[in-house]
């Protein structure tokens, strides 16, 4: 056969092998960068109440059997001649009033008296005495007070019992408390700051919240939190209780699948004083569908449909989504009359009646309409496009629900640490808006409640 006589026949053969494998122009995968704006900190606000009758029952626990007052010479407060102990007798009281705390100690006294000839007596007594302290928060989350004895009173008045008969000390011992009393409440002061110190507490409390939670093991749902700042308001009483206010800025996320990776940030910023707080906590955060999920609901639907036009008929082998800019393309791998692959593209938006993220204005690519145009029209008479729209659409009622789910169920009652429990009420979850990462389809939640700390057994 003459050569000239199989051009016809190479030629349709080379149409045949082209269209077995024909594919539309790719579209990029890309990613807007400015597209995702940057993380809106959420205000978490909580109200922290604080039993007067708890501090005062721990107080007395730590006091019991300690001494406040050790003098075991007579040469001190200028060569008075007295020994004395003090020590407390009976319960504390305490009254707040802003940061001033006013308490009456109770105190057990016991003195030695240097008689002439080297000889001595000895006695005991009891008096009150009344402090007022003065306390602050430093911003580095040191505690420092400043406390006075106002004056003391006694309760049983000290009698030296000697050979020669009874001797009141109560004279001198008033002069030595008068002289005494910068260094009690200097005692004080060092036993306040040294038993409490709030920094370790709260950087511990900094680097816990940071980790990720596993909020659902069914669903693979994580909650990450990543605390910016965090103040405290002026302490207040009301009802027997001290009450303020914590504020913590944070970034809040939440995402399905494996668990999140972080970085740990240790460095406690300093502590701000904010003259009010939000009685209601705001909380921003994420949710991700994953490109992977969203490609097995959406091939649940399409993997397998035929799809006619006339004696023409294609078949949807496989799909896979990427992103492009604010949008998402849907590659689509036919087989049939047409063989290869063609895109879809649309911009993911959330429906509140439905609670669904839905790709509206589906529709074919640019590129791969002027494609078809060219060598298979007859796709746009078919009903691909509406049937892919109506696939591409995600619900995240459940998700919703068991975020709100989860998160009511950790502040209905979270024990923080002991004696440290947190409650909670979240009263909504909603939607703000959908963004497309390289990872899927970003749906970013806002959330109000309210939460209530608290503190017993300190």
């Amino acid at each position: 056969m003459h050569a000239y006589k199989l051009l016809p026949l190479l030629s349709l053969f080379a149409f045949c092998t082209t269209a077995k494998y024909t594919n539309a122009p790719l579209p990029a995968e890309q990613y807007n960068a400015t597209a995702d704006p940057a993380p809106v900190p959420s205000t978490l606000s909580i109200p922290v109440s604080i039993s007067v009758d708890e501090i005062l029952r721990s107080l007395n626990t730590r006091l019991n059997g300690k001494a406040l007052f050790e003098d075991y010479s007579y040469d001190d407060n200028g060569h008075d001649g007295l020994m004395m102990n003090a020590w407390k007798s009976q319960d504390i009281n305490l009254f707040f009033a802003g940061n001033t705390v006013k308490y009456r100690v109770p105190l057990k006294l016991w003195m030695k008296k240097e008689l002439v000839f080297g000889a001595a007596a000895e006695a005991e007594g009891e008096l009150a005495l009344n402090f007022k302290t003065t306390f602050n928060i430093n911003p580095d989350w040191s505690l420092s007070t400043q406390t006075e004895v106002e004056y003391h009173e006694w309760i049983s008045r000290p009698i030296l019992k000697t050979g020669i008969g009874d001797i009141s000390v109560e004279t001198i011992a008033n002069i030595v408390l008068n002289r005494s009393k910068k260094t009690l409440s200097k005692t004080l002061d060092q036993y306040v700051s040294q038993q409490i110190n709030l920094r370790p507490y709260v950087q511990e409390a900094w680097e816990a919240i940071q980790q990720p939670v596993l909020i659902d093991e069914a669903y693979r749902m994580w909650s990450k939190t990543t605390p910016l700042s965090i103040g405290l308001t002026p302490l207040t009483t009301y009802n027997d209780a001290l009450q303020t206010k914590i504020a913590v800025e944070c970034l809040n996320d939440v995402s399905f699948g494996e668990k999140p990776t972080f970085r740990e940030n240790s460095f406690l910023p300093n502590l701000t004083l904010l003259t009010e707080a939000p009685d209601d906590f705001q909380m921003r955060f994420a949710t991700d569908v994953p490109f992977a999920e969203a490609e097995r609901l959406a091939k649940n639907i399409m993997i397998g449909q035929v799809f006619e036009s006339g004696k023409k008929k294609v078949k949807v082998e496989d799909l896979a989504l990427w992103g492009n800019n604010d949008k998402v393309v849907v590659n689509t791998t036919l087989s049939g009359s047409f063989n290869g692959h063609i895109y879809f593209i649309g911009r993911p938006e959330f429906n509140p009646a439905k609670n669904q993220i839905e790709v509206k204005d589906l529709d074919f690519h640019v590129d791969t309409r002027k494609f078809l145009l060219r060598s298979a029209s007859w796709i746009f008479q078919g009903t691909i496009k509406k049937k892919m729209a109506a696939s591409m659409t995600f619900p995240l009622a459940q998700n919703i629900a068991e975020v709100k789910n989860a998160v009511q169920q950790t502040l209905s009652n979270y024990q923080i640490q002991p004696g440290i429990t947190l409650y909670g009420a979240l009263d909504s979850v909603a939607v703000q808006d959908t963004r497309v990462t390289p990872t899927g389809i970003r749906v970013n939640l806002f959330s109000t409640g309210k939460v209530n700390v608290d503190v017993k057994g300190l």
